[in-house]
């Protein structure tokens, strides 16, 4: 039996006195120490799925179980030493500093008056460590830019220290050092305290580096769980987010986008699958140009003198930068 069990769920939310279902008929089950990503586009339910399965938002029908418990008979107390989850619209009091922030993931534990005991210091200590937040302790909240924001909103949930934590674009207001240091961490999380993590995201390309498992939503069409490697071999991303003007790359394990190649090209190369050769093509497909024999100008790739050479019918030229030999094709195209 899975730690996580959704059974004939259906969920979604109510606006203007009427019941939107957004998600029906889930039958989906998450196992221990599993960092699984939902993706999907926007409005196919990833937020109101977390919130359901804190309770946060009641579902239509169904149940949902953690370790053979329904979370509907859970007192708010317990479920809170269960479950932490961020949310993308988290707000803050102005009076907090980071540290009280972060304390408050204590506050299931401790009660809302209760004392801080050196335990739970240690705990919140090793939070704002995780988070990359030592130094800003004392700085209040308002202070901080929205990617700063975020990181004490995780430690605050580290410092919950629940079994399963539920983080809505964890990663929307982080930049690329912070943003892959939370996903490693989330990684590790997983596997070494074997908590059940859950992000949604649209970094897809990201996300399939660090999830153990996908769950694919798709608006009122249900979730199709899988490992990462197992949908790009099924081509599952092909389908769910085909689109005219990208595809899904199943090598890279990337979104490309769908260039208009009109123009003529030849290379020559030695190493096709060199970096060289492939950032050549990447470049030459850019701006538009297919390769083929047919053509009046050809590329030569030379990595062992680190240049290219562009040759016409009349005229050879070197270039020393991809940016001069597009530069010299240009002059000739």
């Amino acid at each position: 039996m899975g730690f996580i069990q959704l059974k004939s769920v259906s969920i979604g939310y109510h606006a203007k006195g009427k019941p939107y279902i957004v998600q029906k008929d889930l039958n989906i089950t998450a196992h221990r120490g599993e960092l699984i990503a939902l993706i999907g586009k926007n409005g196919c339910g990833k937020s109101t799925l977390m919130r359901s399965i804190a309770w946060l938002q009641p579902i239509f029908s169904g149940n949902i179980t953690i370790n053979g418990n329904n979370v509907a008979d859970i007192i708010p107390k317990h479920r809170a030493q269960l479950i932490s989850i961020v949310l993308t619209d988290q707000r803050s009091e102005a009076s907090f500093n980071v540290r009280e922030l972060i304390s408050i993931g204590r506050d299931p534990y401790t009660g809302w008056l209760g004392s801080i005991s050196k335990k739970d210091n240690d705990i919140i200590d090793q939070a704002i460590e995780m988070a990359n937040l030592q130094g800003f302790e004392n700085r209040n909240i308002q202070e901080l830019s929205d990617g700063e924001r975020q990181r004490v909103f995780i430690a605050r949930a580290l410092a919950q220290d629940t079994p399963i934590i539920l983080l809505d674009e964890p990663t929307s207001h982080l930049d690329l050092p912070n943003r892959i240091s939370i996903l490693l961490l989330l990684q590790r999380l997983a596997r070494e305290t074997n908590k059940t993590i859950f992000i949604s995201t649209h970094e897809l390309e990201t996300a399939m580096q660090v999830a153990d498992k996908i769950w694919l939503m798709e608006k009122n069409n249900g979730i199709r769980p899988g490992t990462p490697e197992d949908m790009v071999l099924q081509g599952t991303f092909d389908t769910v987010f085909g689109h005219p003007s990208y595809e899904f790359d199943k090598e890279y394990g990337s979104f490309v986008v769908k260039k208009m190649l009109d123009k003529k090209i030849a290379t020559q190369v030695d190493k096709p699958n060199s970096l060289m050769a492939r950032w050549t093509t990447k470049a030459l497909s850019r701006k538009g140009y297919y390769i083929t024999k047919d053509a009046p100008l050809t590329v030569v790739v030379n990595e062992a003198a680190n240049n290219w050479q562009i040759k016409s019918a009349d005229n050879t030229h070197n270039a020393y930068c991809i940016e001069d030999m597009l530069n010299i094709i240009s002059s000739y195209l």
